[in-house]
């Protein structure tokens, strides 16, 4: 929160900068030209570890953290000349405002857009690996924290394009690019209001993302992380080559495959919405890493579609029995494994095609 908090609050400062960057604003401000240049170099490190602490879940900073704020000292160390400066020195040469301006779209500013963007794209690097990582492990996770996140990464980048354009736009006199130099803080500013308004309404969205399910009642639903979207790929050959090493021959595969298919059908371990690879490896008695090389490799799955499998066959099948019909669609779902009303329904759909509403209808007309 901390992080999020002073991102916040140096973002809010530079868009007024941006907002006020005219001669007579700086010349009767003086000590506050060129911050502007200082002030980017932390906003794509500040996003990038507001990232890394959320889908981590470590409390603190760390030391080395110090290594993604280098350019910041740098330019700090370029620029105190400047700052030093007494206010009138600063006036005599803010006065050729036409110069000033031109010093403005120097390579500390291209470069600020450029580790801006390099800091974006190692934040959504860091998102993906966690939802893969979540959907190896989990069956089902809260999906809001993550769709919260890919937005917040998105919307800045978005930001830094239009700052982008409204840049060279200036540097090179393009008049319609060139307008937008004023008024792209009016980004900034919506985009500080959208986290401001979660931050009230929704304060359980900058916890650590964990595996929890049921959404946020005042959050709209969307759609589920589930197998095969987003980039997720765990075809039979990959993960071939990912377990090659593992020491498993074909026969002990053959074997453990089987002792897990009669563990799931006789044992129902899927009936626990709070059931991971790791408490299943630990029921059988083999590794967390065997599980998983059965599962991806003999079995062409993701454990988030492996038991969520399970999950949707006991929906149907008991969605139809007479002592369920006093209880709903959701109700069956909860009681068969499913804690979440956007993964019940996502993850039905992609294994039957239909909606569960639509799949019983069409059950009840058949019969």
């Amino acid at each position: 929160m901390v992080i999020l908090i002073t991102l916040m609050l140096l973002l809010s400062f530079q868009a007024l900068l941006n907002a006020f960057d005219t001669r007579s604003f700086f010349l009767a401000f003086p000590h506050l030209s060129r911050i502007s240049w200082l002030l980017p170099t932390v906003f794509g490190p500040l996003i990038y570890l507001l990232t890394y602490y959320l889908t981590t879940g470590k409390k603190q900073l760390q030391r080395r953290d110090v290594i993604h704020f280098i350019p910041f000292f740098v330019y700090l160390l370029l620029l105190l000349p400047w700052y030093l400066q007494a206010a009138a020195d600063k006036r005599r040469l803010l006065d050729d405002f036409e110069a000033a301006s031109t010093n403005d779209f120097g390579w500390m500013n291209q470069f600020s857009i450029a580790w801006i963007l390099l800091y974006l794209i190692l934040a959504l690097v860091q998102l993906q690996q966690y939802r893969k990582t979540l959907q190896s492990v989990h069956t089902a996770f809260n999906v809001f924290q993550l769709q919260w996140l890919r937005r917040f990464i998105y919307i800045f980048l978005l930001i830094l394009v239009v700052s982008g354009l409204a840049f060279y736009g200036r540097k090179f006199g393009l008049p319609l690019l060139s307008d937008l130099y004023h008024y792209n803080y009016a980004l900034v500013v919506l985009a500080l209001y959208w986290v401001a308004g979660k931050c009230i309404t929704q304060p359980q969205l900058f916890e650590h993302c964990q595996p929890v399910a049921e959404p946020p009642a005042c959050e709209a639903p969307v759609k589920t992380l589930v197998f095969g979207s987003a980039g997720y790929d765990d075809t039979q050959g990959s993960a071939a080559r990912k377990y090659a090493k593992s020491g498993l021959d074909d026969a002990a595969t053959d074997q453990l495959t089987e002792r897990l298919l009669q563990y799931m059908d006789n044992e129902k371990p899927y009936l626990d919405p709070t059931l991971t690879i790791s408490s299943l490896a630990a029921a059988l008695g083999v590794s967390r890493h065997h599980l998983s090389q059965v599962i991806n490799a003999r079995l062409a799955l993701s454990f988030f579609d492996f038991i969520n499998s399970y999950r949707i066959r006991a929906v149907q099948s008991q969605m139809l029995a007479p002592d369920a019909r006093s209880l709903s669609l959701l109700g069956i779902a909860y009681e068969c494994g499913f804690n979440s009303k956007a993964t019940f329904n996502t993850s039905f759909k992609k294994f039957t095609g239909m909606t569960p509403s639509a799949y019983l209808k069409t059950q009840l007309q058949q019969g």
